[in-house]
């Protein structure tokens, strides 16, 4: 008896240490294929392979832990379960979204050096629905958003003071592709009520291990008669923590209101384009009308349109420390063309020796682009996130009797403070 009560012993020191370098390499590879698995999109695979490693004790259990929660948390599956195949996923969601926005708006170039503050309070109630069909899964989202903003009155913020959002979006998923269509209607204290609809989706031609690339696009159209259309291909390189980095080179095109304007301009009588006939060629050639008094010229005398035409380049990169926390950097550039031509008329004292009225043209050049940094942490149902971003638009060769622009460029700093919640 105290014969095999040595050996039990012998043999149980020596093999206490091998057994956990077993369980350490088998949780290793285990946790290995189910990050393949992820990356392929396999979700059951994925969920079932990380259960199994949790069997073994290795350096992984508390990342394995999280990435489960994290899964049993969006698929709605039990804690403990005995396997992700045999629990349905909860095909229905709530969602809230909370944010603060802080705005600093400066401007260049213009002799009143506008330089102001405002603020932005926004609200999202909404719900999701998933349903699967085959390799499909079909998402049917509706929310209702609110804003209240923060400004005074006579300022560069040309905002409602308040604005109400409405909206409806299907998405479908399928293994090499996603395409979403939303509308929503916005009623504001200034706009009454915008209808607006947006389509946009992507295409994998190649995807291997953590990599995919392929094509994206987007379109957008409301009733004000403003357009987006944006289309080229992105690279994608992403694994469950870590470094990742999306990086897309594009062709776009907006086209906002057009542009046209009244104004009041004093001029004595002699100068009148009434008087000198000039105004009648003037008009006839753009169907424009005017009236004169004693001492002035009511004219419509500048026209445009503002559209941008030209390429966009989009960089997210971002490190995920582990389910919880997380910090990305988002920008991007676009520079564009408009091709059809501002026209404008001025009075100028001296031209060849006398005064008249001169015709400019300018196609719009500019370059605008938006960096932002933001850190988040999600547990559970719960969400929070801090970021910080600039925008800006800088005219390239804007003229200086430009009617409608006393600024060459702009920059609109923000700071955001946001809450979520999914449950």
């Amino acid at each position: 008896m105290r014969f095999g009560a040595i050996v039990c012993f012998i043999l149980g020191f020596c093999l206490f240490p091998w057994n956990g370098v077993f369980a350490h390499a088998l949780q290793d590879s285990l946790f290995e294929k189910a990050l393949d698995a992820e990356s392929a999109g396999d979700v059951v695979q994925t969920v079932s392979l990380l259960e199994k490693a949790l069997e073994y004790d290795g350096n992984y259990n508390a990342e394995i832990q999280q990435i489960l929660s994290e899964y049993y948390e969006a698929l709605g599956i039990a804690e403990g379960s005995d396997s992700a195949g045999a629990c349905k996923p909860k095909p229905f969601h709530f969602l809230t979204h909370f944010e603060l926005v802080g705005l600093k708006y400066n401007e260049f170039g213009d002799s009143l050096g506008a330089n102001e503050y405002s603020g932005e309070a926004y609200l999202r109630l909404g719900a999701e629905y998933e349903l699967r069909r085959a390799s499909f899964l079909h998402l049917f989202s509706v929310g209702i958003a609110s804003d209240v903003f923060f400004r005074e009155d006579e300022t560069v913020f040309d905002t409602s003071r308040w604005a109400f959002t409405p909206s409806l979006e299907y998405t479908i998923q399928g293994e090499r592709f996603i395409a979403s269509l939303g509308g929503e209607v916005m009623i504001s204290e200034r706009d009454d009520a915008v209808f607006s609809g947006t389509i946009s989706g992507e295409w994998d031609f190649y995807s291997k291990e953590n990599l995919r690339a392929g094509l994206s696009g987007l379109g957008f159209l409301n009733d004000d008669a403003r357009v987006r259309l944006k289309a080229g291909a992105f690279a994608d390189y992403r694994k469950p923590n870590g470094f990742w980095a999306n990086v897309s080179i594009l062709g776009r095109f907006d086209r906002d209101s057009s542009v046209s304007a009244y104004f009041w301009h004093e001029a004595p009588q002699e100068a009148s384009l009434a008087e000198s006939g000039e105004f009648s060629e003037y008009g006839e050639e753009f169907g424009w009308e005017g009236s004169e008094s004693a001492d002035t010229v009511r004219e419509r005398y500048y026209l445009g349109k503002n559209l941008k035409l030209g390429p966009e380049v989009d960089l997210q990169v971002g490190y995920r420390f582990n389910p919880m926390f997380a910090v990305d950097f988002w920008g991007y550039l676009f520079w564009s063309y408009n091709p059809q031509e501002d026209s404008w008329k001025c009075f100028v004292d001296e031209s060849e020796g006398e005064a008249a009225w001169v015709d400019y043209s300018w196609n719009r050049k500019m370059l605008q682009g938006y960096a932002r940094l933001r850190g988040t942490f999600r547990k559970g149902i719960f969400g929070t996130y801090l970021s910080a971003g600039v925008r800006f638009r800088r005219f390239l060769g804007l003229p200086a009797e430009h009617p409608e622009f006393g600024a060459f460029a702009y920059t609109l700093g923000e700071i955001r403070l946001g809450a979520t919640f999914r449950f």
